[in-house]
């Protein structure tokens, strides 16, 4: 018998205080309130939640398939790995970055060059780098990392148990399904 657990993300849900919906969220069974920044973290701890999957320093337009950005990220995400390890936060979010011309080649060479400067550290302090996969057809046009498979061989390029995908079955359905 398999046990599931419950999160929720703040952000569609915003317009509410985060320490209003806290304790509404754990009375209806949630455990994690996700993609919270530092400073939110005490607020779901103090009601004996976790936020499961800290919010990245990047953003979904600009991140690690422009080098450019790596002397930026990688040092901010180094610190980010490092304050969810002190809160016992087991994940953070992360982002390919929109395409704007770049080849998928290039990005996916540039994300790994990126990635595998940060691994070091997130196995140091046991935290996992969550890639997320996105659609690039309805809510995210230009995003690089919209298929599966993309994704899947930046993980293998990097090769550490600290960097996975975060799977979002909407996007990938949208991208890979379409039903």
């Amino acid at each position: 018998m398999s046990t599931f657990r419950h999160s929720v993300s703040y952000w569609c849900f915003d317009r509410i205080s985060l320490a209003e919906f806290a304790p509404d969220a754990l009375a209806m069974g949630f455990e994690s309130v996700e993609l919270l920044e530092p400073s939110e973290w005490p607020v779901v701890q103090q009601h004996g939640m976790i936020c499961a999957l800290a919010r990245g320093v990047d953003t979904i337009e600009e991140s690690f398939n422009r080098r450019e950005n790596h002397a930026r990220l990688v040092p901010a995400f180094e610190q980010r790995l490092r304050e969810c390890a002190a809160a016992n936060v087991p994940n953070v979010v992360c982002f390919s970055g929109n395409r704007r011309g770049l080849n998928d080649e290039v990005g996916l060479e540039n994300c790994v060059a990126g990635f595998r400067q940060l691994v070091g550290v997130a196995e140091k302090v046991g935290v996992t780098l969550c890639l997320e996969l996105l659609n690039s057809k309805v809510d995210h046009p230009d995003y690089q990392c919209d298929h599966g498979a993309w994704g899947v061989e930046v993980c293998r390029r990097v090769g550490s148990e600290r960097l996975k995908l975060l799977y979002d079955i909407y996007h990938m359905q949208v991208m890979e399904g379409d039903v």
